[in-house]
């Protein structure tokens, strides 16, 4: 007899009521049924508890859990991958609605990676709020990752054992974290469809106006004129974050490519000198295929953008100008 599949789902809540509902009724919906919906709530005030403790009590399969305080974004999630019971764990934002397919496709694609991610298309429900489904494959190599992480939590499925492989660090993200230790391990899949659809919010910090990702001369000449006029001012960021890169590297036990590259090119980032600058310029030519969004095409503009990724990654730091260190 096959054994039943042990699958969770972790919902993170603070002060969702507005859209818990909609993103519940979605897992509820699967094809393939977790057999654990863990709702793991940061101390709301408003009435997202009552909507978790009401649909608990409809389904067996919902556990809530409710923190002493809020103890935020990163420790609630840890805190529910760690409660979670099943062998593989999904993560679940409050806000979002999940294709139906995605518990299952994911699960059939993972095969022995750790964890898995998949395409996330946002939606609004005002029109003053404008978005667009940036579809292309996203490149999940670890060199691009230490920029920008690229599987979102809430496309992630993951086996539990990669809990085990996660190095002790406050200070990245919980899902980079998760995606970054996979990649290392050379053990990351991810599935080229629709997953998720995130809902947006012009107030969110992630939220990106469409016009800004497209590609056009415009838009290359302006990044590359508005990065060389902050390169200096993020300097600083980029080489604390670089060193924590190293510190978290450390802590993985494993001597893949993929981590030896990212090695070399954290080393690269946190070294001062002319000499250290054009090391790490030919370090960004050698792997450019690696460094951006997609795996791109090996033409000249893909080399020119390496040469000049040095500076231009820069712009990914300028959101840390003007916070304390």
């Amino acid at each position: 007899m096959e054994k039943p599949i042990s699958l969770s789902v972790v919902v993170c809540t603070y002060n969702g009521a507005k859209y818990l509902q909609p993103q519940l009724d979605s897992l509820l919906r699967q094809t393939l049924m977790p057999t654990e919906i863990l709702i793991h709530d940061d101390g709301s005030t408003d009435g997202t508890l009552d909507i978790a403790h009401a649909y608990a009590e409809r389904f067996p399969s919902i556990r809530v859990v409710k923190n002493e305080g809020r103890h935020g974004v990163n420790t609630n999630f840890f805190a529910a991958l760690h409660k979670a019971s099943g062998d593989f764990i999904a993560i679940c934002d409050q806000d979002d609605i999940w294709e139906p397919t995605k518990l299952e496709h994911q699960y059939a694609a993972i095969g022995d990676a750790l964890l898995i991610g998949g395409l996330s298309v946002p939606f609004a429900e005002s029109a003053e709020t404008p978005v667009d489904a940036d579809t292309r494959l996203p490149n999940i190599d670890l060199l691009r990752m230490m920029y920008v992480g690229m599987m979102p939590g809430h496309t992630q499925l993951l086996r539990r054992e990669l809990l085990d492989f996660l190095p002790d660090c406050e200070w990245f993200m919980y899902d980079l974290q998760t995606q970054a230790t996979a990649a290392a391990l050379e053990r990351v899949a991810y599935l080229s469809e629709v997953v998720v659809h995130q809902r947006r919010h012009v107030s969110a910090a992630t939220y990106m106006k469409p016009h800004s990702r497209k590609r056009s001369l415009k838009n290359i000449l302006c990044t590359a004129v508005k990065t060389l006029r902050i390169y200096r001012d993020t300097r600083p960021h980029v080489k604390h974050r670089f060193n924590e890169w190293l510190k978290f590297f450390d802590q993985i036990d494993a001597e893949t490519p993929s981590l030896l590259r990212a090695k070399e090119m954290a080393v690269l980032q946190v070294a001062d000198g002319p000499w250290a600058f054009l090391k790490l310029m030919v370090c960004c030519y050698r792997n450019r295929t690696r460094l951006f969004h997609t795996v791109e095409a090996d033409g000249w503009l893909t080399r020119a953008r390496a040469l000049y990724f040095p500076i231009s990654c820069a712009g990914y730091y300028e959101y840390l100008i003007g916070k304390k260190d």
